[in-house]
C-alpha cells in the first residue's frame, strides 16, 4: 500500500485567491477612457461613422487597430503573464500584466493611424479653400490643416488615445 500526502502552503493559497478576486473584478480599457476630452469623444464618433453632411468619410481606429493579429498576440501575452502572476500570488505582477497590455493597445492605435488611413485628406482639407457646407446650405472658406495625415491635425485626438484599469 502507497500512502500520499500533499501539502499546499496556505499562505499561497491566499495570495493566489486574492490575486485571481482581483483579476476576475478588474479590466484594462484601451481607446478613449474616462480621462478623454469631449471634444475627443465627439471628433472620434464622427471620424468612426463619418459625416455625409461635412464630406467626411469613415476612418474608424479604434476597432481596426484593435483587430490586428500581431496587436492581439502581443496583448494577449502580456494579459497571458498577468494571469500566470495571479495564479503565483504576485499582486503587482497581476496589475503590471494588465498594464503593460493596456500600454501596448494605446500604442497600438496611434501605430495605425501613424501607418495611414484611408481615404487621404482631400486638397482642399489640406491647403483650404471653398467649400459648400450642406448643413449651412452655403459656400465657406476653409483653412488648411497642419499635417497630411488624416486624424493628426491638432494631435489632441491622437494624444487622448490611452488605457485605464477599471473595476467593479
Amino acid at each position: 500500500m502507497i500512502k500520499l500526502t500533499v501539502t499546499e502552503d496556505t499562505e499561497l493559497l491566499e495570495k493566489r485567491k486574492k490575486c485571481l478576486e482581483w483579476l476576475r473584478k478588474h479590466k484594462v480599457d484601451v481607446g478613449l477612457t474616462s480621462k478623454a476630452s469631449g471634444r475627443s469623444k465627439f471628433l472620434l464618433g464622427i471620424h468612426t461613422r463619418g459625416s455625409p453632411i461635412k464630406r467626411i468619410p469613415p476612418r474608424p481606429v479604434v476597432q481596426p487597430a484593435m483587430a490586428q493579429e500581431s496587436l492581439r498576440g502581443e496583448m494577449g501575452e502580456m494579459m497571458l503573464s498577468s494571469c500566470e502572476a495571479a495564479f503565483a500570488g504576485d499582486l503587482s505582477g497581476t496589475q503590471a500584466g494588465l498594464e503593460d497590455a493596456g500600454q501596448r493597445g494605446a500604442d497600438g492605435i496611434r501605430e495605425y493611424i501613424d501607418a495611414g488611413i484611408s481615404p487621404p485628406n482631400r486638397p482642399v482639407t489640406l491647403f483650404g479653400g471653398w467649400i459648400y457646407d450642406r448643413a449651412e446650405k452655403k459656400f465657406i472658406l476653409v483653412s488648411g490643416k497642419s499635417g497630411s495625415t488624416p486624424m493628426k491635425d491638432t494631435g489632441a485626438l491622437y494624444g487622448d488615445f490611452d488605457w485605464e484599469i477599471t473595476g467593479k
